[in-house]
């Protein structure tokens, strides 16, 4: 057994094949002096291999009274063309300089070259193409150059693949229009070299091949050659396509390579360096026109989308609730980058719009995020294969196969999430890609070779758990909406902090109002009400007079009880408190009795089941559950069968308390007023109170760390739910 080492096709040294193809001849110079040559030079020039290296190129072309142009010679990569004749025979010298040697390659001009038709070729694309059929423009004019039996356009995709898009077949073959080739077939090495050497032509796959001789193969870079022969694997390639004849030249777009011109023909065909460099013209004209098209397009969608960005910004800060503005302009947010669904987490609230996946997956793909922020590219993920790589099992997996996720900021769980669903795309492949292997055993080592396919016969394959790739002015624009969200934030936290402000040291003044007033107005009461209940004593009780005396004192008792909740209220907001366990169970009873008897309902059927402790600090949940149970019983006592209902339960992070009444009910006009300080309900107008008590439960609950909601119905009752933390904790709030 001999040890083994894999060589792949995009580990293949195509730039130092060693070889050059039968059709040319080169002579390779160091400081002018030949260092190395192609062994069919010899035959050319009728030369012995003894009296070529080392010799000056100069002197050996004075010899061969080749008439040389020694002004135009290149010392770089490009080339410099010139015209020689040798022997009553036309060619032309190519001359260029690649890593310290001169290359002098010749080859033989062809008979009735048609280089009269270049002005005439480039004329017919640029008048009559257009963004829609400029390849096929091209294809018809380098098929009346070349006459090769396949003409292609084949477009490199994003994923190294490629696609024929566009082609000029002879009648009777069969057609390669949208087959898709495998990213192996041309590896990244050799799309490389397609953006250094445009041109490349193999006249005869099957046809003789010369060896450079004076060096190592290793030292000769030949990635600028137009003798360079093919590699091997590709030459067997071109075998196992039936091909004889393949010549191409690169389509560059902005200076990536965006495709190739492709031609094939059955039998060996040999077009010269004239004809290529004129097809190589005719590309990158069309290229370059195509480019523009593009750049045009481009510009007007930029446009677009900056007209459309501007106004969607100018919404977001036109709302006073900045959530608010995100839910109102979710869909343009959406829109954006042409995503089918939209999750905005803000503030522990979650947006959605369009196909998205349920609550569930919205989870655990917001999780993941949080997970995986770190690796996240200046705070954005982008894929079109999510619901395969991020390995989450999700129910609604199709929904989210393409993403890009935004993190509003670090150490947040605020995002935005752009989703794109699977694709279901069916491709058809020339062949299946897939590659046998070959070894041979060199220098004791087992070399294996992955061999080209054998097979080019339609093979489809249905795409999954991929979508749409998302293009670069999607991904720039999902960055400028996320820096749009987080300037219109920062400004509402900006105007938000100044409110608060203002606030403070409005409150601060109402502090010390409250303080103020309740001393100048108790005074003043406390005697209004002596001299009442002083002067009622000389009246009798049935007289008009006693009655209005009557009114006043029970106004002065009302006006003395909001002077108390307003300074209680002020106390609430001072107050440091210390939080501890509570049993409410024996509280909730007591309360529940008294309440019958303050508002005279001794009927009221009063339910009361499970009554867990709660984190609480006493003096404030004996006022909470007084203010709630109170209301309860005082707006259900004017129904036909008075009836409360309390109840507790315990969930993982809270005691959460529903007290239900089958009262008055809360007009849906009302909803926004319920917490507000003197705001009394519509339709509680015949029930005694002052609109304080409610808000001071607001305020206690706050203070606790805990919360207050309601559901009601106007005319069925009204349920109050306050949220306490469980009794686990125990720390202190100030």
């Amino acid at each position: 057994m001999y040890p083994k080492e894999y060589i792949n096709c995009d580990q293949e040294p195509i730039h130092i094949c060693g070889e050059v193809q039968e059709y040319g001849y080169l002579i390779g110079t160091k400081d002018s002096k030949i260092t190395f040559y192609s062994e069919n030079i010899l035959e050319l020039f009728s030369l012995d291999s003894k009296s070529v290296l080392g010799q000056s190129v100069e002197v050996l072309f004075d010899e061969l009274k080749l008439d040389i142009n020694w002004d135009n010679f290149s010392n770089n990569q490009e080339l410099a063309i010139q015209h020689i004749t040798f022997e009553q025979e036309d060619y032309t010298l190519s001359i260029h300089n690649n890593k310290g040697f001169t290359f002098y390659e010749i080859e033989k001009v062809k008979p009735n070259h048609k280089i009269n038709k270049e002005y005439q070729a480039v004329q017919n694309i640029l008048k009559n193409s257009n963004d829609e059929n400029i390849w096929k423009v091209l294809l018809k004019e380098i098929q009346e150059i070349i006459d090769f039996d396949r003409a292609m356009i084949y477009q490199f995709l994003y994923d190294g693949s490629g696609e024929v898009i566009e082609e000029s077949v002879k009648p009777g073959l069969e057609s390669y229009l949208h087959l898709h080739y495998p990213e192996s077939d041309i590896p990244a090495q050799a799309r490389a070299l397609y953006l250094k050497n445009t041109v490349r032509i193999t006249s005869h796959v099957s046809g003789k091949t010369y060896p450079i001789f004076g060096i190592q193969k290793e030292e000769i870079d030949l990635t600028y050659s137009v003798t360079r022969s093919s590699s091997p694997i590709h030459r067997q390639y071109l075998k196992n396509a039936g091909v004889e004849s393949s010549f191409s030249t690169s389509i560059i777009v902005n200076g990536q390579l965006w495709g190739l011109v492709a031609c094939q023909n059955a039998e060996p065909k040999h077009l010269d360096l004239q004809s290529r460099l004129l097809v190589e013209t005719l590309t990158r004209t069309s290229a370059n026109a195509y480019g523009s098209y593009r750049a045009l397009e481009t510009l007007e969608e930029y446009q677009r989308i900056n007209l459309n960005n501007i106004s969607l910004r100018q919404n977001l800060l036109n709302e006073d609730h900045f959530e608010k503005s995100l839910k109102n302009n979710i869909d343009d947010i959406m829109n954006t980058c042409y995503a089918e669904g939209m999750i905005i987490k803000i503030n522990n609230e979650i947006l959605t719009h369009g196909n998205v996946p349920n609550h569930s997956d919205i989870q655990k793909i917001i999780q993941w995020s949080k997970d995986n922020e770190q690796d996240f590219v200046e705070n954005i993920f982008i894929s079109n294969t999510f619901c395969k790589t991020s390995n989450l099992q999700l129910d609604n997996s199709e929904l989210s196969c393409g993403i890009i996720i935004s993190v509003l900021a670090s150490k947040t769980s605020d995002m935005l999430i752009w989703l794109r669903k699977e694709q279901n795309q069916k491709i058809k492949w020339a062949g299946k890609p897939e590659k046998g292997t070959v070894s041979e055993i060199k220098d004791g080592v087992e070399i294996i070779k992955f061999s080209p396919r054998t097979s080019f016969e339609v093979w489809k394959e249905y795409v999954k758990d991929t979508s749409m790739p998302w293009k670069i002015k999607e991904i720039e624009s999902a960055k400028w909406i996320t820096s749009v969200i987080l300037k219109a934030s920062h400004t509402k936290s900006s105007q938000i902090q100044d409110l608060n402000n203002q606030l403070k040291e409005l409150n601060a003044e109402l502090d010390s109002f409250s303080y103020t007033i309740s001393h100048d107005l108790n005074t003043p009461l406390t005697v209004i009400k002596l001299n009442a209940q002083l002067m009622k004593r000389g009246f009798d009780p049935e007289e008009k007079s006693s009655q209005f005396l009557n009114t006043i004192i029970t106004q002065v008792d009302s006006m003395s009880d909001m002077i108390k909740n307003v300074l209680e209220l002020s106390k609430i907001k001072k107050s440091e408190i210390e939080l501890k366990s509570i049993e409410v169970n024996s509280l909730i009873n007591q309360l529940a009795e008294d309440s019958k008897i303050s508002f005279d309902s001794p009927n009221t059927e009063v339910i009361i089941e499970n009554t867990p402790e709660v984190l609480g600090d006493p003096t404030m949940v004996y006022q909470v559950f007084g203010n709630v149970i109170g209301n309860a019983i005082k707006y259900s006592s004017k129904s036909l069968k008075p009836k409360v209902r309390i109840i507790g339960e315990v969930d993982e992070y809270e005691v959460i308390y529903k007290i239900s009444d089958n009262g008055i009910g809360i007009d849906k006009q009302d909803e926004d007023k319920m917490f507000k300080i003197f705001s009394r309900m519509s339709n509680a107008k015949s029930f005694k109170g002052n609109g304080v008590g409610l808000n001071i439960v607001h305020h206690l609950m706050e203070k606790m760390g805990g919360q207050i909601s309601y559901e009601s119905e106007s005319g069925k009752g009204t349920t109050f739910i306050l949220k306490f933390q469980k009794p686990d904790y125990d720390f202190s709030i100030s």
